[in-house]
């Protein structure tokens, strides 16, 4: 039939068996392949997203073995400056057993006294006065007794004598109290004289004054 147009119009429309289920094949299959295209462009915008995070990841890393190896350089140039100061350390610790003898001088007394000789206190000042000017500088002072009375007397009377000592170039050569080793006292032992002549005596009855410079701390 036809309609007002003048167009033909099927009323009905026989389709054989096998075109029929091609058709509905074809038709069925459309809907799953779309599914499966979307499902695609997703995942391929996921590996996509995935890529631009592992490129941030990379350059993230790269960034910090850059920073790594410049650090590991300032390590090994530090390393290297530890080890020239250790170096020069060494060198400088191991000199500390070393000293040179700059100045001396000798306290003589009389018999059982502590008193420090007017003639000795000017020669005190004096070595105070030159010690004070070094670097480094200590002053060894060790008191000594002769063999008249007993040991245990004498060696405290040569302790005496060396704390007199002290406290003389303390307060009147004005020397640091950290400079001076603390007072030895040798009693009657380590005569530098015989005891049998009050000569010898004489020269036994004595404080012994060193003015030391370690080289290690002077750096000589």
């Amino acid at each position: 039939t036809s309609d007002e147009q003048g167009r033909v119009v099927a009323k009905t429309i026989t389709v054989d068996g096998d075109d029929l289920e091609a058709a509905e094949m074809i038709q069925s299959g459309l809907h799953p392949t779309a599914q499966q295209v979307a499902a695609n462009v997703q995942t391929l915008e996921a590996h996509s997203g995935q890529l631009e995070s592992h490129q941030v990841q990379l350059s993230a890393q790269k960034e910090n073995i850059e920073n790594n190896q410049k650090n590991i350089a300032a390590h090994k140039q530090q390393i290297a400056a530890n080890l020239k100061d250790i170096d020069e350390n060494t060198q400088r610790f191991s000199a500390l057993g070393e000293y040179d003898v700059k100045h001396q001088a000798t306290v003589n007394f009389t018999v059982g006294s502590s008193k420090i000789p007017a003639k000795d206190q000017i020669e005190l000042r004096e070595l105070a006065n030159s010690a004070t000017r070094l670097k480094g500088y200590i002053i060894e002072v060790t008191g000594y007794a002769d063999e008249t009375g007993n040991a245990a007397m004498n060696t405290k009377l040569s302790e005496e004598r060396a704390k007199a000592v002290v406290t003389y170039l303390m307060q009147k050569g004005e020397v640091p109290v950290r400079h001076i080793v603390a007072p030895g006292a040798m009693g009657e032992y380590g005569a530098a004289a015989s005891n049998e002549t009050e000569a010898g005596r004489s020269e036994n009855r004595r404080v012994e004054v060193k003015v030391l410079v370690n080289k290690g701390i002077a750096g000589g």
